[in-house]
């Protein structure tokens, strides 16, 4: 089960002070003998302000034993076994909008699973790597255009497969599942098919 974390942060010009209000008694008895007594007391107390347009925002994250959050994950597609599975990726700088250019294999983290169990198929750069070419065993990254990447590879064996590919310069990820099964065919009858035209 996944851990979760609930961060509260308060934005905009809001504060938070601490204030001390301090409460004083004395005490004056007259007779043959006087005497005053005092008692103090020191009361502290919290309050937080919202001043402007201040927020109150509570976030939460999801723990998948990763460094980077989950960017991107669209639902698992499903996949004839033995063919080329062809995806892009969307890397951005710490604006969120401007597309990370040059993005190298080295810059990157990648884990493969297959059934749930990781398995170890190293990224290397599809660069000049015609689709014909991309063999099981290995995870191939292309910049096919500035700040747009592609990611391919080839699953030889029926089942469940996910991609978990991290970014952690800017703590972006990128996750993608696949179901991989047989190719459906459509059968096709068998026998003698036969018109008469009457004349």
């Amino acid at each position: 089960m996944a851990d979760i974390d609930l961060n509260v942060v308060l934005s905009g010009d809001s504060a938070i002070a601490l204030g001390a209000s301090a409460k004083w008694s004395a005490g004056l008895s007259l007779g043959g003998s006087s005497g005053l007594g005092v008692n103090s007391s020191v009361k502290y107390t919290t309050r937080s302000t919202f001043i402007g347009s201040s927020g109150f925002v509570a976030t939460a994250t999801v723990s998948l034993g990763i460094q980077s959050p989950i960017r991107y994950q669209p639902a698992s597609r499903t996949i004839n076994v033995s063919k080329l599975v062809f995806d892009q990726v969307d890397l951005f700088m710490a604006d969120g909008k401007t597309r990370a250019q040059s993005v190298s294999i080295g810059d990157l983290n990648l884990k493969v699973f297959f059934k749930g169990s990781r398995i170890e198929w190293p990224l290397v750069s599809g660069t000049n790597v015609q689709d014909l070419q991309v063999t099981a065993g290995q995870v191939y990254w292309t910049e096919f255009e500035s700040g747009f990447y592609t990611l391919r590879f080839f699953p030889n064996v029926l089942g469940a497969w996910r991609i978990l590919l991290t970014y952690p310069a800017y703590d972006q990820a990128v996750s993608l599942s696949y179901d991989v099964a047989q190719p459906t065919f459509v059968p096709v009858s068998s026998g003698i098919r036969a018109s008469f035209i009457k004349r």
